[in-house]
């Protein structure tokens, strides 16, 4: 047995039109879970918090409650 932890599919990039795929990294108070919950890299962490901004801007997305 590994010990290594798996890491997660990480996408190439964050669409800010596919809302459903965005809502997997949000809390059910729609706020952005943290890179420890997520799993994701720095750099993959940001661009996912850029795609969320954008689609709260747009009404595609609510903004916290």
């Amino acid at each position: 047995m590994s010990t290594e932890k798996e890491l997660p599919k990480v996408p190439d990039h964050f669409d800010f039109k596919d809302v459903d795929a965005l809502q997997r990294y949000l809390t059910p108070q729609y706020r952005i879970h943290s890179a420890k919950r997520t799993g994701l890299p720095a750099r993959k962490q940001r661009q996912l918090k850029k795609a969320i901004k954008y689609a709260r801007f747009l009404a595609l997305l609510p903004f916290t409650s």
